[in-house]
């Protein structure tokens, strides 16, 4: 059952008056009352949800809460502990170093491991939000090996990574066609069940008249397992019928089927 406190005056008044001061200060100063055993359980349960409204901009405490928690044992304060432990969570992934702490807490009382379970799962989604980010920002590095990595990694992480469609977009027209082609794979990964873009196929393509016989042979079987949705590829198809290498002319000429031509 969850714990109902009203929102003390007093308390109320504190964040108000530090209105004007820099969040991090804030959360400090809020910290410093969820620590302080002289202020009443009450304060000290609203100083940690208020707290837990400043989201991922008091990620600073995350040191300070995990000291209370370790600090308090069994049921003891057991509002202010499942306050600790809901305010970790609402931080989100700087809370990442407190998941140690939080398994040793389990077993408190019902309340507190309802309270765990869920801040758990907000820590790690956080984290996985947190590196989708970092990874996004990564393919449009200057650094070719970089994009390469963010690329493949994107792709590797499949429909988790719907966020990242847009990048991935752009991508494909990375003047390195290991990440284009990467861009491709990752895309085809990620949405699986979606008919590619017409950036997709002029991707794949584009590597029809690679002078590898690797890459050329790669590009038709793909073009051929999208089908009839890459039917804009079927006159850039059509040569390679032609081409020197005996794979590659019997890959397009089932491509040229699969994909409706002649």
């Amino acid at each position: 059952m969850r714990h109902v406190i009203a929102i003390p005056t007093l308390l109320i008044s504190f964040v108000f008056a530090h209105a004007d001061e820099t969040t991090d200060r804030l959360a400090k100063e809020l910290v410093g009352v969820v620590r302080d055993p002289r202020q009443g359980l009450t304060q000290r349960v609203e100083a940690a949800r208020t707290l837990a409204k400043l989201g991922p901009q008091a990620g600073g405490v995350v040191p300070d809460l995990i000291a209370q928690l370790k600090r308090l044992q069994d049921d003891e304060l057991e509002p202010l502990q499942e306050a600790v432990v809901e305010t970790l969570g609402a931080i989100g992934s700087a809370s990442k170093a407190a998941l140690p702490t939080l398994a040793t807490v389990k077993g408190r009382t019902t309340d507190i491991d309802q309270a765990i379970k869920q801040t758990t799962r907000q820590i790690l989604a956080a984290e996985d939000s947190q590196d989708l980010k970092t990874l996004i920002e990564q393919t449009s590095s200057r650094d070719v090996g970089l994009r390469l990595r963010a690329v493949k990694t994107l792709g590797s992480q499949k429909a988790d990574a719907a966020v990242a469609v847009p990048a991935l977009t752009v991508a494909l027209s990375d003047p390195d066609g290991d990440v284009r082609r990467a861009a491709v794979a990752a895309l085809r990964a990620v949405q699986p069940q979606v008919k590619p873009s017409k950036e997709l196929v002029q991707a794949v393509v584009a590597d029809l008249a690679d002078p590898d016989d690797n890459v050329r042979l790669t590009a038709v079987r793909t073009l051929g397992k999208m089908g009839s949705a890459a039917n804009a590829a079927l006159p850039a198809l059509q040569p390679l019928l032609n081409d020197p290498d005996k794979d590659i002319r019997r890959a397009a000429g089932e491509a040229l089927i699969k994909l409706g031509g002649p």
